[in-house]
Order: structure tokens, then sequence, then C-alpha cells
């Protein structure tokens, strides 16, 4: 069975693909589904249980985009959403559309499987520059957050803190 891992590099392959052509990941999934569903090895076929969180993986970052872009372009002082390495903004929307929709994964492996991502797909500082927008974001969230709410609290981020 493959893993979770397997699974995040496909939906990255997906958001990838859709983001080069400027479609919503629903419309790149099944082409590139069948397209590793003819894997006689198996070797990234995807089971059942797999095949559901890559469904509702892409399905969240499809459904709240906007949200998230805009939660990147607030995360990351200093660099315009278009101008980021398109491997790595595709990480940071499908790291955070998990930590916002899968509250039963942990955190922190959210976070490292991210990090891995970058390391394994990006370019040379990808791995530090996700680990640091993903590392603000985590200073920012509280359990239980939605992504409405949280994107209340990053406010609370941009906002200068005064000693008196």
């Amino acid at each position: 069975m493959p893993s979770r891992r397997k699974t995040r590099e496909f939906v990255l392959q997906v958001l990838f693909a859709a983001d080069a052509q400027e479609q919503d990941p629903a419309a790149i999934l099944p082409f590139l589904a069948d397209h590793f569903g003819m894997d006689d090895e198996r070797v990234i076929r995807m089971d059942r249980i797999m095949q559901e969180f890559a469904r509702e993986l892409l399905a969240a970052v499809s459904r709240d985009k906007e949200a998230i872009d805009d939660l990147i372009a607030r995360l990351s002082h200093h660099w315009k959403l278009h101008r980021m390495n398109r491997v790595d903004r595709n990480i940071l929307r499908m790291a955070i559309a998990e930590i916002l929709t899968f509250a039963d994964i942990p955190l922190a492996v959210t976070l490292n499987e991210a990090i891995d991502l970058g390391k394994k797909y990006g370019a040379e500082n990808s791995s530090a520059f996700i680990n640091g927008i993903l590392d603000r974001m985590k200073s920012a969230k509280s359990p239980g957050l939605e992504l409405a709410g949280f994107r209340e609290s990053l406010g609370l981020l941009d906002e200068p803190t005064t000693t008196d």
C-alpha cells in the first residue's frame, strides 16, 4: 500500500500541472490518475484509501485556493506569490490545505512532509523557504482553528509589537 508521502507527491504533481496550465486541479486529476493507474508494478498506483486522501486534499486546495494564496502572500514577506518557485508555491498550498482540513494529521507530520518534498523536488533553498513560511503559520495557528478564523489571527502577526 502506498504511503501518504507517495500520495502527497502525486498531489504535488497534480497541483504543479494545474498551476502550469492555469486550470483547476480537479480537471487535471483524472488524466494523471489514469496515467499512474496503469503502472503495472504498482510503484505509484494508489489504493482506495490513498485515492480518497488525494481527492480530499486536492478538493481542499481547489476550494480554498484564493484564501490559501492570500495566506501564503501574507506569511511570505518580500515575496510575491507569482514570483515564487512553482514547486514551492504548490507545496505550500498543499501543506496549508492539509493543516486546515485534516485535523487528524499531526501538524509536525505535515510540516516535515512539506519540507521533505521541498528538499526532493524544489530548488536548493526550497526546504528552508517552506519551513520559514510554515513555521510562521504554525506560530499563528490555534488548535481547531478554521480557515476564516485563521485568516483573522494572521492579522495579529502583521501588527507591530510595542513595548511600553
